[in-house]
């Protein structure tokens, strides 16, 4: 499946003319096919299916709102790796629950906010993050699903 291809010699995608579209929003710009990243998402998702995985998107990949919330309809969680990263994906309609923080270096703010929220999943790098996420859960009367790197 394509949704990019040639015209009379000018690219388009899914049928717009993209300079027409640079002449009308003025370049650099990015330009993005709904249709390709559902058809590809699709395609991933029933190859995995059997399998019982859930797909996260890693939103520090491209945390486009759009992006993001077209991905979160179709299905996929995210990966995030701070704060705004969890907040942005929350906005663009991915549920908390659908949500896991991953990185290093997450501050106690961050920590204390995703298990405020509810997340499905915090990524443990380190001894002092345990030990942070076990405070932080303890003190918020939270379970908190954990995986350790």
């Amino acid at each position: 499946m394509s949704t990019f291809d040639y015209q009379n010699g000018r690219l388009h995608a899914e049928s717009v003319c993209l300079s027409d579209l640079a002449d009308q929003v003025g370049t650099p710009f990015y330009c993005y096919s709904a249709s390709a990243l559902e058809h590809r998402y699709r395609r991933l998702a029933e190859a995995i299916s059997a399998s019982g995985t859930t797909i996260a998107y890693a939103v520090k990949a491209n945390s486009n709102l759009a992006v993001v919330s077209l991905l979160g309809g179709l299905g996929s969680g995210a990966d995030v790796v701070s704060e705004g990263e969890l907040r942005r994906a929350m906005a663009a309609g991915i549920p908390a629950d659908r949500i896991l923080f991953s990185g290093v270096g997450k501050s106690v703010d961050e920590l204390a906010f995703a298990i405020g929220e509810g997340i499905h999943q915090i990524n443990i790098e380190s001894e002092t993050e345990f030990d942070r996420v076990l405070d932080l859960a303890q003190r918020a009367v939270r379970t908190v699903r954990i995986a350790l790197r």
